[in-house]
């Protein structure tokens, strides 16, 4: 389970998440940069962002958990966030994607709330 807390450190909102369908994704968010001066001489910068990282959560959800993400991300998108992922771990940071975006791949056959929307969450943080 993917456990979302906000606003932090006060929290007042938790939401819990099935784990991401084919796994998460993680990687650094630094940047590295070459530059190459007139006689020839090439030059590396890098461009660190303190030990952030990017997490990349594909989800699967059904029509109500979506709609109860949707408004956790329209009450605390400007806040930081406590996230817990499927491994135990825990990070602090924000959501990085914007605009986020549901589609619903499987529409629902006879009961009503039967739909499954997927989302890619893109969180930046620092696991603590």
């Amino acid at each position: 389970m993917i456990e979302l807390a906000a606003p932090y450190p006060a929290i007042q909102t938790v939401t819990l998440l099935p784990n991401p369908q084919f796994g998460d994704g993680e990687a650094q968010s630094c940047e590295v940069a070459t530059r190459r001066a007139m006689d020839g001489t090439l030059y590396t910068y890098v461009k660190s962002k303190a030990g952030r990282r990017r997490l990349m959560l594909p989800l699967g959800l059904s029509r109500m958990k979506a709609l109860e993400l949707r408004v956790f991300i329209q009450s605390y998108f400007a806040s930081p966030i406590r996230l817990t992922d499927h491994l135990g771990q825990v990070w602090i940071g924000h959501f990085t994607s914007n605009p986020f975006e549901f589609s619903t791949p499987k529409r629902a056959g006879s009961w009503p709330g039967g739909e499954m929307q997927i989302i890619q969450l893109e969180f930046e943080g620092v696991k603590q």
